[in-house]
């Protein structure tokens, strides 16, 4: 299961999502493709402007896999700490097992 927890409206809510489905993996890969065509062209890549469209479409995808259950200004107001979730999740829908998962965290508590 996978959990968002954002305060809305000064109350704390939690969106869970039972399992990644094959749409959450579409989401996930096209956020890839967007990610590999910046970082290739060098000109878009040091654009403040395009690596900010890029983010937003990442904060959308999430939104979009939990259904609009919230929206992307929540995601922009949430504590920096939901990004490790966040990504989680995106490894998760692009099909990275979570054993690969949890050592990447394993990795990022013993460089921290």
């Amino acid at each position: 299961m996978y959990t968002i927890k954002l305060k809305i409206g000064g109350i704390d809510k939690e969106f869970t999502k039972e399992y990644i489905n094959v749409e959450d993996n579409l989401l996930a890969t096209e956020q890839n493709v967007r990610q590999s065509a910046l970082i290739q062209d060098p000109k878009k890549a040091n654009d403040p402007k395009e690596n900010r469209k890029l983010n937003e479409a990442y904060l959308k995808m999430f939104v979009d896999m939990f259904g609009g259950q919230f929206k992307v200004e929540d995601l922009k107001q949430a504590d920096i700490a939901i990004l490790k979730t966040l990504e989680k999740i995106y490894l998760a829908a692009l099909g990275i097992k979570e054993e690969v998962i949890e050592d990447l965290d394993g990795e990022d508590e013993k460089k921290g």
